[in-house]
């Protein structure tokens, strides 16, 4: 065998070497549960199976927060929902720092760093304001992080009444908040 071939022999093993073993389920297994629906104060939202909601802590009235009861504890709450009275707009800079700049675009104030231009959605019919912002997250063995989470601030609205949906800055509680905001129906509660 010539030097290059048994290079590349082992190249081949060594890469072969680094793949993850295929993953094997059985038959009789049962599938993992689909999405939840969690209705409060007028408002359901999805989100993935074995999360749970409790109330707000304080004066914080129609308020539930979306937990994961098996995570780490500092990154069990993953996101706040909050219903407040007003319209979008009016919510959405007294709950979220959305606000126009001097060009007249709406830009959301929360969060470190520079300003972060808050995006329009829809969902189930009724408008919406979005941003996702850098923003400080705390560990236990390495303390507080001013810029290491992403936190996304969110609000819907029928006109009268809207929601106010807001995430930790850790990657499981983002990926929450976007199943919510989603899936978020203003309902006749």
């Amino acid at each position: 065998m010539k030097l290059t071939d048994a290079v590349a022999v082992l190249a081949a093993l060594g890469i072969a070497g680094c793949q993850p073993a295929p993953v094997v389920v059985a038959a009789d297994e049962p599938a993992p549960d689909g999405p939840q629906t969690t209705a409060a104060f007028g408002v359901a939202f999805d989100h993935a199976a074995g999360l749970e909601t409790r109330s707000c802590d304080g004066d914080m009235p129609r308020c539930t927060i979306l937990f994961d009861p098996a995570a780490e504890e500092f990154m069990r709450d993953l996101l706040t929902v909050q219903v407040r009275n007003g319209s979008l707009e009016t919510v959405a800079a007294a709950e979220a720092g959305f606000v126009r700049n001097a060009e007249g675009r709406l830009m959301t104030t929360y969060g470190r760093f520079e300003p972060v231009a808050v995006e329009p959605f829809e969902v189930n019919g009724k408008s919406g304001l979005r941003a996702v912002v850098t923003c400080g997250v705390s560990h236990p063995e390495t303390g507080f992080h001013a810029a290491a989470g992403e936190c996304l601030w969110a609000v819907v609205s029928d006109g009268a009444q809207s929601v106010v949906i807001s995430s930790s800055g850790f990657g499981n509680g983002l990926e929450a908040a976007e199943t919510a905001v989603h899936s978020i129906r203003l309902t006749s509660n």
